[in-house]
């Protein structure tokens, strides 16, 4: 399996995992959706990524820095279920919290915790 490049702290260490069936109940997760989970060994940047398809719309839920509070999450809003790319994506909501939020504050929010993940484990 190839290592992604962490956006955090540079290194070639980000890879996908495939969940368990007992964390996806524990996450309270459908069957009709597929969740995957990307975490960094070096400096512990991860995401999780839920795919849901219904007729005529997909959503890729993406939840970043699991454990940190509180959450930052993005939802892409899809018509049609193919890969994942500026093209493809109608449009993104962000998410701080329980809040909606402009594209700007929640990039904002992401990069402050990924320059303290980058700080941590480059001292």
């Amino acid at each position: 399996m190839d290592r992604l490049q962490c956006k955090a702290c540079g290194s070639f260490s980000m890879l996908p995992m495939e969940l368990q069936p007992e964390d996806s109940e524990e996450m309270g997760l459908l069957e009709e959706q597929e969740a995957r989970f990307f975490t960094c060994h070096v400096c512990g940047d991860n995401w999780l990524t839920v795919r849901q398809q219904e007729p005529g719309d997909c959503r890729i839920t993406f939840v970043h820095q699991m454990g940190l509070q509180p959450t930052l999450k993005r939802v892409a809003i899809m018509s049609t279920p193919v890969v994942l790319s500026e093209d493809t994506v109608d449009h993104w909501d962000y998410y701080y919290g329980d809040d909606e939020v402009e594209e700007d504050e929640w990039r904002d929010h992401l990069d402050n915790r990924r320059r303290i993940l980058k700080s941590i484990c480059s001292n």
